[in-house]
């Protein structure tokens, strides 16, 4: 595991790709997740929600005051 990264701007928060359905293409956003750590000492596994400006599992008025990459599997890391 990394060390926290208390820099929050600097959190991956996702991108935009095209997918089909029904032959149809359209955007999605597909969010990076990521373990954030929060002013009353939890930690969990969080990704940034545009729709609402948010991090997940936090409120709207909260923000995480440190992050880090979540890990990938050991077959993916290289």
């Amino acid at each position: 595991m990394t060390d926290w990264n208390f820099d929050i701007s600097a959190a991956p928060r996702g991108h935009t790709e095209t997918r089909t359905a029904k032959g149809q293409p359209y955007e999605a956003f597909v969010g990076d997740p990521i373990i954030v750590a929060t002013e009353d000492g939890t930690v969990t596994l969080s990704q940034w929600l545009p729709k609402t400006e948010r991090w997940e599992m936090l409120g709207k008025d909260e923000a995480p005051i440190a992050w880090q990459p979540w890990p990938k599997h050991p077959r993916d890391a290289s």
